[in-house]
């Protein structure tokens, strides 16, 4: 079912404890539990119209993040993790998928207006719980951190998408500051400098990898869109003409390639979609040698 506008509705339902390991509790954390929430929200957002968002945790236990997930507009779930537990994080993520099953099951059969169910977690349980979506004819997407996906899952032919290849995307994430280079511009000189017209032709005879589509590209949708979301080029522009694979995370990699090499520049903008959040935008950086050689042949 879609509303009046051919959109899909969707579910979705996050594992809060998945999302806390991978950020707070990480000896090298990803990025901020609030941005990767972020990024999932922006993503689903894209998606379709969130009819329905749940978060599941046990919130007793984790001081100021329920006001965190509130403040996304997300609703929390509270999951009661047991008196006496050993591990107070097993009993975390089992009662989180466990509640989170049961209240998908629920939904499957209790709410005809859902057609896509988006579930944020990369337990092994959560193959079976997709087949049985996709049984009653439901679309289903998984959404996790691909560095603790289990084998099961990715070997399970089920839609997933990695969190990494659209949270790095976002602009804002402290984490990914520290280990890329300030692309923003500047009066200093930068680590990276723009190659001259010569270096940029001589890397690309070595490395065989022609920048002219993603240019030429990005020059086009400038001249004809008030501005061009990051998640935009990525997740609906980007092609394999463009010099990237059909994967998002190709996708991803050359973005973040063409941030390095100071081809595109990043900035925030109001989303009109969503006041509640800004979009990353990305423009030709049209003082680079490189670019300028490119548009101007």
């Amino acid at each position: 079912m879609t509303d009046d506008k051919g959109k899909s509705r969707i579910a979705l339902f996050v594992d809060f404890d998945h999302l806390r390991r991978h950020t707070d509790g990480a000896r090298q954390p990803v990025c901020p539990l609030p941005s990767a929430i972020e990024a999932i929200v922006c993503r689903v957002q894209e998606l379709g119209d969130v009819v329905t968002a749940n978060v599941y945790a046990d919130w007793d236990n984790l001081p100021g993040k329920q006001a965190e997930v509130k403040r996304l507009h997300l609703d929390p779930r509270f999951v009661f993790s047991g008196p006496g537990t050993t591990d107070l994080n097993v009993a975390r993520t089992n009662g989180n998928i466990l509640t989170l099953a049961l209240d998908v099951q629920a939904s499957l059969y209790e709410r005809d207006d859902i057609d896509m169910y988006v579930v944020v977690s990369v337990e092994a349980g959560m193959i079976d719980l997709v087949g049985r979506l996709k049984a009653r004819g439901k679309s289903a997407m998984l959404i996790g951190f691909e560095q603790s996906l289990s084998p099961d899952v990715r070997d399970a032919a089920i839609d997933f998408e990695p969190i990494e290849s659209y949270v790095q995307l976002t602009g804002d994430m402290r984490q990914t500051a520290e280990v890329q280079p300030d692309t923003r511009p500047t009066a200093e000189p930068q680590p990276d400098t723009p190659p001259s017209p010569e270096e940029f032709e001589s890397s690309e005879a070595a490395d065989d990898f022609d920048w002219q589509p993603f240019i030429l590209l990005l020059n086009r949708l400038e001249n004809n869109l008030p501005f061009v979301s990051l998640k935009y080029l990525k997740n609906q522009v980007l092609t394999t003409a463009h010099g990237c694979e059909n994967t998002m995370d190709s996708k991803a990699s050359l973005i973040r390639e063409a941030i390095r090499l100071h081809y595109i520049e990043t900035a925030k903008v109001p989303n009109p979609r969503n006041p509640n959040f800004d979009t990353t935008t990305c423009r030709l950086n049209r003082r680079n040698p490189a670019v300028q050689l490119v548009l101007g042949s």
